[in-house]
């Protein structure tokens, strides 16, 4: 899909996907493909959301190029065009982030999501060499993923800006910032030449649908992307009282999650799949599974909310 004709659709509840993996943590490719059918089922479509397999939550730093590449096959294959597919093509290594671009072009991905590198600080000079290189070598358009979690630097406006000006390619930012004046600055300077997703909208949204983004990054959507989907439609609406309403119902999820230190956010998305029969399995060292009592605490948001 062109850059152009992306942006169009690069809108809605993105699906940040979990890795399905068998209890050897060996890739589940089948729990993969039942995963992505069940999102399509409940509602995730061309115009409401995007799929993203093999990010941060899908635990890509833990996967080998090969497995990436299955992961993106299998979700392009099941989604079926019936909602954007974006694969992350994350690493350190530029070499590595370029086969896997060329690779999700390859297989009909719609667009990419390409964090930083990390281990090297990502200066102004650095961050040029690395998406003009992925660029380069790719037709499809690409979203920045301001990973600061991940890189230990957060991208600057001044060298958003550059990026936008420098490489044509980019549609879109997800921005994970929680700082609100950050984003209000960045909406009213650029919002007319890319797309501002909110990069963690599970506690974020609706509230920065007001300043101007068009895209809703869930963890939550793996498992209620229809209750997700709901608040999305309500913004969209411009009901913003009744967007807030569905929020704060689903609040008890990330409230549960702000307990837990930031590694075992993945484990803790992983368990509530579980508990609803949902594909997901446990996650990879050095990620570590949630205690006993950790466990019961998320079995009783599940059973609180009428998950299951």
């Amino acid at each position: 899909m062109r850059p152009e004709k992306f942006r169009e659709v690069c809108k809605g509840v993105f699906v940040m996907m979990t890795t399905a993996f068998k209890e050897n943590r060996d890739l589940d490719l089948e729990g993969v493909r039942i995963h992505t059918r069940f999102l399509i089922d409940k509602g995730m479509r061309k115009g409401n959301g995007v799929l993203v397999p093999t990010g941060s939550t899908g635990e890509c730093p833990m996967m080998t190029v090969d497995e990436i590449k299955q992961t993106m096959k299998a979700v392009v294959e099941e989604a079926g065009g019936h909602v954007p597919v974006m694969p992350t093509c994350n690493s350190t290594d530029t070499r590595v982030a370029i086969e896997l671009a060329r690779y999700a072009e390859k297989i009909g991905a719609d667009g990419i999501m390409v964090s930083p590198h990390y281990y090297w600080k990502p200066t102004r000079g650095l961050l040029l060499a690395h998406y003009e290189a992925i660029a380069a070598e790719t037709s499809l358009g690409i979203v920045i993923d301001n990973a600061s979690f991940a890189t230990g630097a957060d991208i600057s406006i001044a060298d958003l800006e550059k990026l936008i000006d420098t490489i044509p390619q980019i549609v879109g930012l997800k921005e994970n910032s929680s700082d609100i004046g950050k984003w209000d600055e960045e909406c009213l300077r650029f919002d007319q030449r890319i797309n501002f997703i909110a990069g963690n909208a599970d506690c974020h949204w609706p509230y920065v649908g007001l300043i101007g983004s068009v895209g809703m990054i869930s963890a939550m959507s793996n498992f209620i992307p229809d209750r997700v989907l709901e608040i999305w439609d309500a913004v969209q609406a411009n009901d913003f009282v009744k967007a807030k309403e569905l929020h704060r119902e689903l609040m008890p999820i990330s409230l549960y999650n702000s307990r837990f230190a930031s590694e075992k956010y993945k484990s803790y998305v992983k368990e509530i799949m579980n508990f609803m029969h949902i594909p997901a399995g446990p996650t990879r060292l050095p990620l570590v599974p949630l205690t006993e009592e950790e466990l019961e605490g998320v079995k009783k948001v599940v059973t609180d909310l009428n998950l299951v």
